[in-house]
């Protein structure tokens, strides 16, 4: 295998990286698993065959990512040269997501960026048991999350419950969100099915999608907007609603680079 170019953005802990060679979907397996103890994600870049993207990413398992998408808008900008204070609006052919995905990137300083991304839609947000656990299903384009309210979980029992879920749940990936009403707090578990990884994440912007789009619903807001604090920072999800169900919602945080290195 040739050596491997690739960047390492933090959008709001969720340490990504992005994979800028080449690499042919076969090798992917043994990129990702030699990327993963520096991050916890992975998404490959590439030239996109849809009208009107700039790029195509596509995440280690074939799953949509928000925080993903939103590094990658800003990995673009920092390749323009955009400086302090510009914006760029582009749309991004992304895995798990049907349609190009909007994302709006301000430059903050060097190597810092603003930005926000235009989420898939929310399909479903139903009540369901598993496990004798009471939890609530929100299920997007390319993921579904389970949120749980109350006290925090032994880690090893949400380990054990997400991999029950990704027995009976289909989809390339699923998250278990647990919740906490009184400080606006997730912690999210993260399940790929592809690259069978199950990662404790710092922060995640479909989850936080599932809790603002959830929330919205509960409050009944035509414009609702929740800051979901994670444990590393805070994502702003503002979700409208359509004849009583979340119609768009939107995510946005800051995005820095760490490192870039080559495999």
């Amino acid at each position: 295998m040739k050596p491997v170019r690739y960047v390492l953005m933090n959008p709001t802990g969720n340490l990504t990286a992005l994979v800028i060679s080449p690499v042919q979907p076969r090798e992917r397996p043994a990129v990702t698993a030699a990327l993963l103890p520096r991050c916890e994600q992975v998404g490959y870049l590439g030239v996109s065959k849809t009208a009107g993207s700039r790029l195509s990413l596509r995440m280690m398992g074939g799953e949509f990512c928000g925080n993903a998408s939103m590094a990658a808008a800003a990995f673009l900008c920092r390749e323009t040269g955009l400086s302090a204070g510009q914006e760029m609006e582009m749309r991004l052919d992304v895995s798990g997501a049907r349609s190009p995905v909007p994302c709006r990137i301000r430059t903050l300083g060097a190597d810092l960026w603003e930005g926000s991304v235009t989420m898939p839609p929310v399909r479903e947000i139903a009540e369901t048991e598993l496990a004798g656990e009471r939890l609530i299903l929100v299920r997007l384009e390319g993921i579904t999350h389970l949120i749980r309210q109350g006290e925090p979980m032994e880690q090893g029992w949400a380990e054990s419950l997400l991999r029950r879920a990704s027995e009976i749940l289909p989809g390339p990936a699923l998250g278990l969100l647990q919740w906490d009403a009184d400080e606006n707090r997730m912690q999210p578990l993260v399940f790929v099915r592809e690259s069978d990884s199950m990662v404790w994440e710092t922060g995640c912007g479909s989850g936080s999608t599932a809790i603002g789009a959830w929330q919205a619903l509960l409050r009944r807001e035509p414009v609702c907007e929740t800051d979901v604090l994670q444990p590393g920072g805070c994502l702003r999800v503002r979700t409208e609603l359509k004849n009583g169900f979340p119609d768009r919602v939107f995510i946005s945080g800051k995005v820095a680079f760490v490192e870039e290195g080559v495999l």
